[in-house]
This record gives structure tokens, C-alpha cells and sequence, in this order.
């Protein structure tokens, strides 16, 4: 996966609404980029490169939205959804492909054939969602889109009154920082309701938003505050990783349901047996989640990032880490 540009010509200090205009556009470019590698299907990390830059690009346009008017977006952003839908449903394929294939070779032998012939079924949804964006990177018309997305985001963006006084993209952080933190704060209490799928799926969402705002903000504070989205990457990765285990067991408790249907024994204990193993990996990842979470708040994380941003002054070198 490809790491996000470096926005060029940001001047903190300048009205928010000129920043705003080069991330989007930046953004943009970054996503336009990566269409020729997620279509080639010898390697999964291209469709994870467009995805991302599809995450980050509709992150900052919902982290702009108060400062944009948003009708002036509102004829592309369905496009931009439909393409980050279809990056999505091949993504999750790849990556329960790959770790089902990673689970098989440590299953006992006699599951192997029929826990390849689950994997199969997987590679076929798979390859049906590869047509179905290899049809929508097609019929958007990207060049097309590029245009049309310049075009709002210079109305989105455009200042009708100039004497009133702007707020400045160094203010416009904090405040969007901020918000993401408190965000990420009430979503936490998923990690208290673990049987809770869609909770911990929220709080991952809220960590990775968090993670994305100070990422983008973060050239104008001071170079400490990245450690702060290294933090709420930990935790981000950690809730990915249950949330993926979730999916998954979903899906082959309906398979379990299918065979049970059919009498199918062997499948039947083949998919029990990885039920089982996804039951373990989940608790796995639950705890380190849990662990990272608890670190965050023993050690005052939302404080000191509280304090970073209202001073400009460096955190305690722990904070960093």
C-alpha cells in the first residue's frame, strides 16, 4: 500500500478554503492514480492502493463537509461511493482468501480438501467482484470524473463574501481533530460490549478517521503528533482484525448451516473446526485491541494530544511511541 502524498503549497496560516481545495485535489489524484494497478489481478495490493486512497479521499471530504458547500459535491460523491463499494467487496475477498489459505495449511489433514473447496467458493465471489469494478472503472469514466470533481470542488470551495474574517486550515485542524477524538472516545465503549459486532465496527471506524485527520493536519503541528496516529493505527488494525474474524465466521456458520442441510459430514467438521480456530484468532485480536485501548487511557493519550493541539508544545516522549 502506497503512503499518502504529502500535500504541496498547504500554507497553515491561509484560509482554510484554499487548503481544503488542494487536499481534495491531491486526494483525487492519488485515487486516479491507482486504477490501472487494482484492475491487475496478479496483484491484490493494487486494489488496496485505490481503496485506501478511496478511505482517505471521502474521510477528508466528510472531515471538510461543515466548510464545503456540499450540494456542489453532491453530483459526484455517489460515483466516488459506487468505486469505493466495488474496491471494498474485492479487498475483502483478497484478504480472507489469503488468510484462509494461511489457516488451511495449519488445519489437520483430513479438513484440507474440504476446507480448499470453502476457499473456492470465496475465489468465485471474488471474481465476480473483480467484473464488477473492472464494469465501474469502466462506466464512470474516470477522466470524465476527474473533470466533473475539479469542477465541484472549485464551487464547494469558492468564497462568495471576502470581507468576512476565515477561518485559518491550522484552525480548521484543530477543530476537526478534536472532533475525531471525542468521536473515537465515545465510540470506545464497543470494546466493553464484545459480542457487540457493529459497536467494535464503529469504534474501528473512528479510530481509523482519527488516524486519517492527524495524518493530514499533521505538517502543520509539530512532528510529535504523528505519534498519535500511530497509536490510533494500533487500535485501528487491532478492531480490523476482529471485524474481519466477525465476517468470516459468519459466513461459515452459513456454510455449516448448508452442509448440515445437505448432510455432509466431512464439510461439516471441516467448517467446524475453522469456526473453532476463527473463534480463537478473534479473542486473540479482541485482546490486543483491548490492551492498546487500555494504554491509551492509562496513559492520558487524549489529554496530551488535547494539549499538543491548544499549545503546539511537544508530548511526553511515551506519547510518541
Amino acid at each position: 500500500m502506497a503512503k499518502a502524498k504529502r500535500i504541496k503549497g498547504i500554507n497553515c496560516k491561509s484560509v482554510a478554503a484554499t487548503g481544503i481545495k488542494l487536499v481534495l485535489l491531491t486526494r483525487f489524484e492519488e485515487l486516479y492514480g491507482f486504477h490501472e494497478a487494482a484492475l491487475d489481478w496478479s496483484d491484490p495490493e493494487g486494489v488496496h492502493s485505490m481503496r485506501v486512497a478511496s478511505r482517505r479521499l471521502r474521510s477528508a471530504i466528510r472531515d471538510f463537509t461543515p466548510y464545503l458547500r456540499k450540494r456542489a459535491l453532491a453530483s459526484v460523491l455517489k460515483e466516488l461511493k459506487d468505486i469505493a463499494d466495488a474496491l471494498g467487496e474485492v479487498r475483502d475477498q483478497d484478504v480472507a482468501i489469503i488468510a484462509l489459505e494461511k489457516m488451511v495449511s495449519h488445519a489437520p489433514a483430513q479438513f484440507s480438501s474440504a476446507l480448499n473447496q470453502f476457499i473456492d467458493t470465496k475465489r468465485g465471489v471474488r471474481d465476480r467482484s473483480r467484473e464488477e469494478l473492472k464494469a465501474i472503472l469502466e462506466q464512470t469514466e474516470l477522466k470524465q470524473l476527474e473533470t466533473d470533481f475539479i469542477a465541484s470542488v472549485d464551487a464547494a470551495t469558492a468564497i462568495r463574501d471576502q470581507s468576512k474574517p476565515q477561518i485559518t486550515f491550522q484552525e480548521m485542524s484543530r477543530v476537526i481533530i478534536l472532533a475525531r477524538l471525542k468521536e473515537l472516545e465515545k465510540l470506545s465503549i464497543g470494546l466493553f460490549q464484545p459480542s457487540e459486532i457493529e459497536t467494535l465496527h464503529d469504534m474501528r471506524i473512528g479510530a481509523k478517521r482519527l488516524r486519517y485527520a492527524i495524518e493530514l493536519f499533521q505538517q502543520c503541528w509539530r512532528r510529535s503528533i504523528a505519534g498519535y496516529a500511530k497509536r490510533a493505527a494500533r487500535i485501528q488494525t487491532a478492531l480490523g482484525d476482529v471485524h474481519d474474524c466477525d465476517v468470516w465466521m459468519e459466513s461459515v456458520g452459513r456454510q455449516i448451516i448448508s452442509a448440515r442441510k445437505q448432510k455432509q459430514d466431512d464439510q461439516i467438521a471441516a467448517l467446524m473446526w475453522l469456526l473453532s480456530h476463527l473463534v480463537k484468532i478473534r479473542t486473540k485480536h479482541l485482546r490486543t485491541a483491548f490492551a492498546c485501548w487500555c494504554e491509551w487511557e492509562t496513559q492520558s493519550v487524549s489529554d496530551k494530544l488535547r494539549t499538543v493541539l491548544s499549545s503546539g508544545q511537544k508530548p511526553d516522549a511515551e506519547s510518541e511511541a
